[in-house]
């Protein structure tokens, strides 16, 4: 397929391979795209359907991961280079893998990439699932953070929702949850700088001191009861994509998805003013994320265009074989 996808217009919601449409968008157009790809171990995950597509008898195939012993598939080289081609100049990519494919994947992306534009390795911390008792608990995902050139700069004080990073209140408890909308609204006392230049800022409580993001990321799992939670097998929590998107991109930009699963990566980006495409070959995953996004999961409803690619090429490969006979 040719590159012929405008992303001048609308957002858009695809069922469609992602593969194509990486190769269907034009050269140097996206400024960042986060992947969460199958995690290469070569099996099925279902999803729970109800009657209101959210739970109860039945099951449908959530996705099929067609990797083995932690090899990158195919499928997934060839989207890696298909992401370095569409990245504009300085665009940021994000691919999240697990144990099983992180490091012969960083092998391939030191390759489509180039090893002097490898920024981070990011290591989501999460507390979820037992304990086993032969080996140590597994309770991270790495997510491998490249930019097309080492020229992106990012905002490294940004956090959730685009919000500063840590910090601490003034008697040195920590503050899980920092709000410094007011700092945007220049209402705070004073400004110095603190230990290390890391600078401090004061409100009528006293003094607190930012703490820079670094490469360690503790964002808690969506619990059974998350108000986010849609029941897909691999949902990640929404604000692990406002945390990439804050701090790598701007209002505006165009953000791509290229398997988009449950939907994370659009509602973030809605809720955060940028532009984006995000498609998947599951009907599952298309039909949780349409529903997401229209009942406005994102705090505010999304404007998108959807459209169904794998029914237009199944059209055409009907009317092919109706030719010949």
């Amino acid at each position: 397929m040719t590159a012929n996808l405008d992303m001048t217009g609308p957002c858009r919601l695809l069922r469609a391979d992602g593969l194509e449409v990486a190769r269907a968008l034009p050269s140097d157009g996206v400024d960042l795209v986060y992947l969460d790809p199958p995690f290469g171990a070569g099996r099925t995950r279902t999803f729970l359907r109800g009657r209101d597509g959210r739970h109860g008898l039945g099951e449908e195939a959530a996705y099929v991961d067609p990797g083995r012993n932690g090899r990158p598939s195919r499928w997934l080289r060839e989207l890696c280079r298909e992401v370095h081609r569409v990245l504009r100049p300085g665009g940021a990519f994000f691919l999240h893998l697990d144990w099983r494919t992180v490091h012969r994947t960083k092998i391939l992306l030191d390759r489509v990439f180039g090893d002097e534009n490898f920024q981070n390795e990011i290591i989501w911390r999460y507390a979820t699932g037992g304990v086993p008792r032969q080996r140590f608990a597994r309770k991270h995902d790495t997510i491998l953070y490249y930019t097309k050139d080492c020229t992106k700069n990012y905002d490294a004080q940004r956090g959730r929702s685009g919000e500063r990073a840590g910090s601490s209140e003034p008697s040195g408890e920590a503050r899980t949850t920092p709000t410094f909308h007011r700092l945007q609204e220049k209402k705070y006392l004073a400004h110095r700088m603190g230990r290390q230049g890391v600078p401090e800022y004061r409100d009528e409580r006293g003094w607190y001191r930012f703490r820079y993001l670094d490469d360690v990321w503790e964002i808690p799992w969506i619990t059974q009861d998350a108000r986010e939670r849609t029941g897909y097998p691999t949902q990640k929590p929404v604000a692990l994509l406002e945390r990439i998107l804050a701090a790598t991109s701007d209002p505006g930009d165009l953000i791509a998805d290229f398997c988009c699963g449950s939907g994370t990566t659009p509602a973030a980006a809605a809720k955060l003013g940028r532009r984006w495409i995000a498609c998947d070959i599951s009907p599952v995953a298309i039909g949780i994320t349409e529903r997401r996004l229209r009942e406005g999961a994102a705090e505010a409803a999304a404007e998108f265009l959807q459209e169904d690619w794998m029914d237009r090429e199944d059209r055409a490969s009907a009317g092919t074989e109706a030719a010949r006979t």
